[in-house]
């Protein structure tokens, strides 16, 4: 008779035998997909191979077999014979694209769970995929798989893998003005982590042997968009150059007499205006997918921009090696970036060279009375702060101050001085050397007429005067220079500037 505790130990022994039976088979499979190992050399074995004679034309012919005499191991995605003979000089030499077929690594498909990136030896990094239907090879199938050789691993893939444009590469082809854009960004440097110390000056500053390093601002402020990544990526958002043109002949056309086509548009203004405005609010960081693209977004800059989703193609996707890019079905040039206000902040004159201690800019010139300017803060200033310099009360001397508007286009203007009645002076104000009038600015305290007929009235202490500016007839920078003349009904005498601004008359 079978007691309680013998139907225990029998039911135990089962449970051991079926853990075992099961342990064994898993055992088994994990074993038995292990890569069988032949000691063979990868490349006598690819040219041995029927199916890949074209693929080892190639590579003779470019000299990459040499490869295999390094005593490295490497992977191969082989695409075969019938592949071969499509292939297309698409990416500027064929050496690049079988190139992109040769990683320094052995890569064994068995350790993949979802995608990798394979560093190729083009320095790109190629995305390897498990599938529905097995693995995949830069979205190539992969057909077949080699056993493990001395040196390295086939894997041949159904059609050639061209390698992926970066974003630069990308706006080479299909948007050269921004890759001239770009290149343009290049700046040179004193690198001192290259550069030797070999002595001091007479002022004990140290002196270096001069190691110069270049840097591409554009590339450091917004994204590497010519280097490769493994895990890192932007979203490009941009105008192809037939679309960039056809903005500029629509500008042209704007802009009146002396403009026809986008060739008559500057590059300078291109260069320094239009395309740094556009590059604001095309880069972002991570590929973004068309529904992350938003009203309000981000930028690779960190600052908050406003874009049009709406204007932005989702089916023109194109997948790079290091981001994605989208393109606009229109784009078009922002009138106010030619036909709106171009203001001068007077603080934005002004460099903080110490604690509370200002200087002006290099490209502004002072003459007359060696004063420093100061920086002040009030309320009632366009941005809270406005530039002032203090002389002495009942100032008789001379003082002038020369600054620039850059990238102006010609047409007639009104230009507005905004500042304080106090401190004040009687001041003449010349555009390019043509003197546009005289002016008391402690008359600023009470309401002012326009040239246009309009009443400027006064915020506690602040006003505008303006003048009609008709001399502007090429396209350049224009010149402001300031002249005191006298004191005037004030005795708390100086020059100050909230802003200075050239609005352009579009109703003429």
């Amino acid at each position: 008779m079978i007691n309680k505790n013998h139907i225990i130990i029998i039911l135990f022994l089962m449970a051991i035998g079926v853990m075992f039976s099961c342990t064994k088979k898993d055992w088994e499979e994990y074993y038995n997909d292990y890569d069988e190992q032949v000691d063979r050399n990868l490349w006598e074995v690819v040219k041995e191979e029927p199916r890949y004679t074209r693929f080892v034309e190639y590579f003779e012919e470019y000299e990459l077999d040499s490869l295999f005499e390094s005593g490295l191991s490497f992977t191969l995605f082989i695409p075969d014979n019938d592949a071969m003979e499509l292939i297309s000089d698409t990416s500027g030499s064929i050496d690049k694209i079988l190139s992109n077929h040769i990683s320094r690594t052995v890569f064994l498909t068995r350790n993949l769970e979802t995608t990798r990136k394979l560093e190729t030896l083009l320095g790109k990094f190629a995305v390897v995929s498990r599938t529905s239907n097995g693995y995949s090879f830069e979205d190539q199938a992969i057909e077949y798989s080699s056993p493990l050789y001395l040196n390295g691993k086939i894997y041949e893939i159904s059609e050639i893998a061209y390698p992926k444009p970066n974003l630069y590469e990308f706006t080479q082809l299909f948007s050269s003005v921004i890759s001239a854009y770009i290149d343009l960004n290049d700046s040179a440097y004193l690198d001192k982590s290259l550069s030797d110390p070999i002595g001091f000056d007479d002022q004990g500053n140290t002196i270096y042997d001069s190691v110069v390093s270049v840097v591409n601002l554009f590339e450091r402020d917004f994204f590497p968009v010519s280097q490769e990544f493994r895990d890192k990526s932007a979203t490009f958002i941009l105008f192809t150059q037939d679309q960039y043109d056809a903005a500029l002949d629509v500008m042209a056309g704007s802009l009146g007499s002396g403009y026809i086509s986008h060739e008559d548009i500057p590059e300078k203004w291109q260069f320094e205006i239009l395309l740094p405005d556009i590059m604001e609010k095309s880069l972002f960081d991570d590929r973004l997918e068309y529904h992350q693209l938003q009203v309000d977004m981000v930028s690779a800059t960190g600052d908050s921009v406003v874009i049009d989703p709406t204007n932005i193609d989702p089916d023109s996707k194109y997948v790079c090696s290091n981001g994605l890019v989208y393109t606009y079905y229109d784009f078009e040039v922002e009138k106010d970036l030619f036909q709106g206000e171009t203001r001068i902040e007077g603080e934005e004159l002004i460099d903080s060279i110490g604690a509370g201690v200002f200087a002006w800019k290099e490209d502004v010139v002072a003459s007359g009375l060696t004063v420093a300017p100061d920086k002040q803060y009030a309320a009632q200033a366009s941005e809270g702060m406005l530039v002032n310099v203090q002389f002495q009360r009942n100032y008789s001397g001379k003082y002038s101050l020369e600054f620039s508007f850059k990238n102006i286009f010609p047409m007639r203007y009104r230009l507005e001085w905004r500042a304080s009645y106090r401190p004040s002076g009687v001041f003449s104000l010349y555009i390019n050397d043509t003197d546009l009038g005289s002016y008391d600015t402690y008359n600023l305290r009470s309401s002012v007429i326009s040239v246009t007929g309009e009443r400027f009235i006064p915020e506690e202490g602040f006003n505008i005067k303006d003048w009609w500016v008709e001399n502007i007839t090429d396209f350049g920078d224009v010149i402001i220079r300031i002249e005191y003349l006298a004191s005037g009904l004030g005795s708390n005498n100086g020059l100050n500037i909230d802003y200075i601004s050239l609005i352009p008359d579009l109703e003429e």
